[in-house]
C-alpha cells in the first residue's frame, strides 16, 4: 500500500500544479477582457492567447503526469496502477502541441515587435509549429529529443528578445520589457526542470519531491515577473 507520505507529497504536487493552471487561465482573462478589449494593442492579444495555449497544455500535461504516468505513483512496487494507463503518449503529445502553438504565438509577436515585418513573424513561428505538428504527427519518442533541445533554446531566445528590447527602449518601457524577459527565463526555466525531473532524480542531483515543487514554484515566480511587466508596458 503507498505510505501515507507518498500520498501526500503526490496531493501536494498536484496542488501546486493547479495553482499553475489557475494563474495561466486568470492572466489569460485579464489580459484579454480588461487590458485588449479597451486598448486593442495586439502584443496583448497575443500575450493572452500564449497564455491560453499554455493553460490547455499543462491540462493534458496535468492529467498525463498525475493519471497516466507510473512514475507519478511514487513507489512502483506499491501494487497500483495509473487510472489511465496505456494513454500517456496521448496526453504527452496533446499537452506539447499546445505548448508549442503557445511558443509560436510568442515568438511571432516578439519578432514582428523587434523588426516589424510580416515575415520575420512567421519565420520566428515556424520552427515551434513545426515541432508541435512533429508532435501529432509522429511517435512521442521519436520527437522527444528534439523537443527538449528546442524548448531549452526557446527558453533562452525569447528572454533574450524582450531583452534587446529593453536595450532598444527606455524609462519605464525598458524596464517593463527587461522584467518580460526575466519572467519568462524564470517561467521557461521552471518547465526545463520539470521535464528533466526523473532524470534529476535518479542522478541524485535534486529529488522527484523538491523538483516537484520547485518547478511550479518557478513557473509561479516568472507569472508573477510578466504580469508586473505587462502592467508596466501598460501605463507607458
Amino acid at each position: 500500500m503507498m505510505q501515507t507520505v507518498d500520498m501526500l507529497i503526490r496531493e501536494t504536487h498536484i496542488g501546486v500544479w493547479f495553482l499553475v493552471v489557475g494563474l495561466y487561465f486568470y492572466i489569460f482573462i485579464h489580459l484579454l477582457f480588461f487590458r485588449w478589449r479597451k486598448s486593442k494593442n495586439p502584443f496583448q492579444f497575443a500575450t493572452a492567447l500564449f497564455f491560453l495555449f499554455l493553460a490547455i497544455g499543462r491540462i493534458f500535461y496535468f492529467v498525463g503526469d498525475f493519471y497516466a504516468d507510473p512514475n507519478s505513483l511514487i513507489g512502483t512496487n506499491s501494487g497500483f496502477a495509473p487510472y489511465l494507463a496505456g494513454t500517456l503518449d496521448v496526453w504527452l503529445k496533446a499537452g506539447g502541441f499546445m505548448q508549442w502553438m503557445a511558443l509560436a504565438t510568442l515568438a511571432a509577436t516578439a519578432g514582428f515587435m523587434i523588426f516589424g515585418k510580416r515575415e520575420a513573424e512567421i519565420a520566428f513561428a515556424i520552427p515551434a509549429v513545426l515541432i508541435g505538428l512533429g508532435l501529432i504527427i509522429f511517435p512521442y519518442s521519436d520527437m522527444n529529443m528534439i523537443a527538449g533541445l528546442g524548448g531549452v533554446l526557446y527558453a533562452v531566445f525569447i528572454p533574450c528578445l524582450f531583452w534587446y528590447l529593453a536595450y532598444q527602449s527606455g524609462g519605464l518601457l525598458r524596464r517593463s520589457n527587461f522584467l518580460l524577459g526575466l519572467g519568462f527565463f524564470v517561467l521557461f526555466s521552471g518547465r526545463v526542470i520539470h521535464s528533466l525531473r526523473f532524470i534529476a532524480d535518479a542522478a541524485g542531483v535534486l529529488g522527484y519531491t523538491v523538483i516537484g515543487v520547485l518547478a511550479p514554484g518557478l513557473i509561479v515566480t516568472g507569472l508573477i515577473l510578466i504580469a508586473t511587466g505587462s502592467e508596466w508596458g501598460h501605463t507607458q
